[in-house]
């Protein structure tokens, strides 16, 4: 009953969810599960595709292997969106170290997840073959000379690996410097001519290996020498006597015959030498168709200056077809010398200074062949020298300021050995500084100046010196401060001029300022000046030489006399014509008793008294008139002359 009933419930599900498959089946292409692949693969290469069974409705399967793997990997591909297996590109296989994958295969749609398995087996590479070793040839030592093709082996791979020939070269069963090399192409070819080779038969082993070091061999190749020529010799002699040469030996002078035996009578014997170090080359050489050593004809051997004591030299013979060689000693001799300067003429500079003060040390480079200690000299009073390291010093006190004192001096220094003395020229140039400050001449100035001074006007002049000479003592000027600064320039010689005029209401008043004295590195000298401004009534202009001006000096009191005598002028002439009129006035009252005042005319200097001039009541005056009594008359007159000139007088 039980069972019936769990079929009846698969019934059921199956009638609910008639898609749903529960069984994921993965499908190698082929059915084939197994696949070989040599360990020479580089290229990522597709190994099977799969297909995929009982994929639950709705659902997308994905695979991939698992455990992942270094050298696979499950994708899709692309042309067929079928999942595959793929070997990757360089997976570096090596059946010697692993034969054969299990590449676990795992595919899930999210409902149902499954496996298999795909088997990869290395295939492991063949090793190559040589098809023409073992071999012999033969070599005639007249038509060989470097480069020539001795023979090619022929190697063959069955994967076409690349392929690598080695070679080693032996000589009655010894392994010896081998006159043959061998490329991968297989071809042998001499590494030089066989003249002078004595050696007749060459048995050369040949190795090949592919890229997996699969290799072959060796495979011997005999080479056999014919017509071979008997080298030279070099007498043994050269090898224990050890020639001695003296520095400063003459140019091209012997040193030593090389001698040597042949039994091939006839042949042509050519010399040449290898010296260690290689810088004896230029003290010595050999001559090429003698043998005979000899010192340079061009450089002198000096034994303090050169870096040996003693050289060697590889003294080679050859007659054109085989040589010998063998080693000559060669010592150096010291000779006593004397110390040396570097140079003739050294140079140094300094300021003046005090006795004591130090020059430095000029880089003198003194050598002594020999090695020996020096002291240094020096032959003129004016510097000491120490004599360890010639270092130099004032030896009296050094001032340029005074002119007569020279800029340089030159001397001769001396270096010593105790035995032997160089001589160099020193030339000592001694500068000027700035050591003096400029200084007015007076402690204190006064200048008079008046309040009409014209802008520009030389009011005064000042001097400060300064005891350096050359550009170190020019002395500039500026004023420095004051109430009244602004007032007042100065020129480059001390001449004090009015830069603003001044104000006429601090006449009578002394104004100050303080000017400086300066030179080009800013030392400096102050004094004060007092400007001394005169009252307007008794103005007077200051001269360069301190002269008051005199009264008639000063033009703007001119202008004002001027206009003051226009005015008492006019003034006399004023009072001129009025008594000119009282006395006709008078005259003509004198005649009649009683008479009136004439108005008094409007009067200017061009006007004169006549007879028509009219009465205060604009009525002629009568004829005659009646002269009043000299008590009115003069009355009359008082009271004009006493009252504002324009009243009218009355009788």
């Amino acid at each position: 009953m039980k069972k019936m009933n769990g079929h009846m419930f698969l019934l059921f599900l199956l009638l609910l969810f008639p898609s749903t498959v529960f069984a994921l089946i993965i499908n190698f292409s082929g059915g084939i599960i197994t696949k070989l692949i040599s360990e020479d693969a580089t290229d990522e290469t597709q190994l099977t595709l799969m297909t995929l069974s009982g994929v639950t409705a709705g659902q997308t399967p994905t695979c991939d292997l698992n455990p992942s793997q270094t050298e696979f990997w499950v994708k899709l591909d692309p042309s067929t969106a079928k999942y595959g297996v793929y070997l990757k590109a360089m997976p570096n296989l090596d059946f010697n170290t692993k034969s054969t994958y299990s590449l676990v295969v795992e595919c899930t749609d999210g409902v149902s997840t499954t496996q298999e398995t795909f088997t990869v087996n290395i295939d492991k590479n063949k090793s190559p073959t040589i098809s023409n070793l073992h071999n012999y040839t033969t070599l005639e030592t007249s038509t060989t000379s470097t480069g020539t093709l001795v023979f090619t082996a022929i190697a063959t791979d069955p994967e076409n690996d690349q392929l690598t020939f080695t070679m080693d070269c032996y000589v009655l069963s010894i392994i010896a410097t081998c006159p043959y090399e061998i490329f991968d192409s297989g071809e042998i070819v001499t590494t030089s001519g066989f003249l002078g080779y004595s050696v007749g038969s060459y048995d050369l082993r040949i190795t090949v290996a592919d890229s997996h070091n699969n290799q072959i061999g060796p495979r011997s190749l005999t080479v056999t020498v014919t017509g071979l020529n008997t080298a030279p010799v070099i007498d043994n002699n050269i090898q224990s006597y050890v020639p001695v040469v003296l520095e400063n030996s003459a140019l091209g002078s012997s040193v030593y015959q090389v001698t040597i035996t042949d039994p091939d009578v006839g042949d042509v014997h050519t010399y040449s030498a290898t010296f260690t170090p290689s810088t004896a080359s230029n003290y010595f050489s050999i001559d090429s168709s003698t043998g005979l050593v000899s010192t340079s004809t061009t450089t002198n051997i000096d034994y303090d200056t050169m870096s040996f004591s003693s050289c060697t030299a590889e003294v080679t013979v050859s007659d054109g077809s085989a040589s010998d060689t063998k080693t000559l000693t060669i010592n150096i001799a010291n000779v006593f010398e004397a110390p040396s300067f570097a140079k003739t003429i050294y140079t140094l500079s300094g300021p003046e200074a005090a006795a004591g003060t130090s020059f430095g040390t000029p880089k003198y480079d003194v050598t002594d062949p020999d090695g020996d200690s020096v002291t240094y000299g020096v032959d003129c009073p004016t510097f000491n020298i120490n004599p360890t390291t010639g270092e130099v010093t004032l030896s009296i006190n050094y001032d340029r300021d005074d002119t007569s004192v020279a800029s340089s001096v030159t001397c001769g220094v001396t270096v010593t050995d105790g035995t032997m003395t160089s001589t160099a020229v020193l030339e000592v140039l001694i500068y000027t500084i700035n050591d003096n400050s400029p200084q007015f001449t007076q402690n204190s100035y006064e200048f008079h100046i008046s309040p009409y001074d014209t802008i520009g006007t030389i009011l005064g002049t000042v001097t400060a010196t300064d005891a350096d000479i050359g550009s170190h003592g020019v002395v500039s000027y500026n004023v420095r401060s004051g109430s009244f600064s602004g007032n007042f320039g100065i020129d480059t010689s001390g001449n004090l001029y009015l830069k603003t005029a001044v104000n006429d209401t601090i006449a009578g008043t002394t104004v100050s300022v303080l000017l400086r004295a300066y030179d080009e590195d800013g030392k400096r000298d102050h004094v004060n000046v007092d400007f001394v401004i005169q009252a307007t009534t008794t103005t007077s202009i200051t001269t360069t030489t301190d002269r008051n001006l005199t009264f008639f000096e000063s033009s703007a009191n001119v202008a004002w006399f001027s206009a003051l005598m226009i005015i008492l002028l006019g003034l006399g002439i004023f009072l001129a014509i009025e008594a000119y009129r009282s006395h006709i006035f008078f005259k003509i009252c004198s005649s009649c008793n009683e008479c009136k005042l004439p108005k008094r005319r409007k009067f200017d200097l061009h006007n004169d008294l006549d007879d028509s001039d009219e009465y205060e009541d604009r009525t002629p005056s009568p004829n005659p008139i009646t002269p009043v009594s000299s008590t009115s008359a003069d009355l009359g007159w008082s009271a004009w002359n006493n009252t504002d000139k324009t009243q009218n007088f009355s009788l």
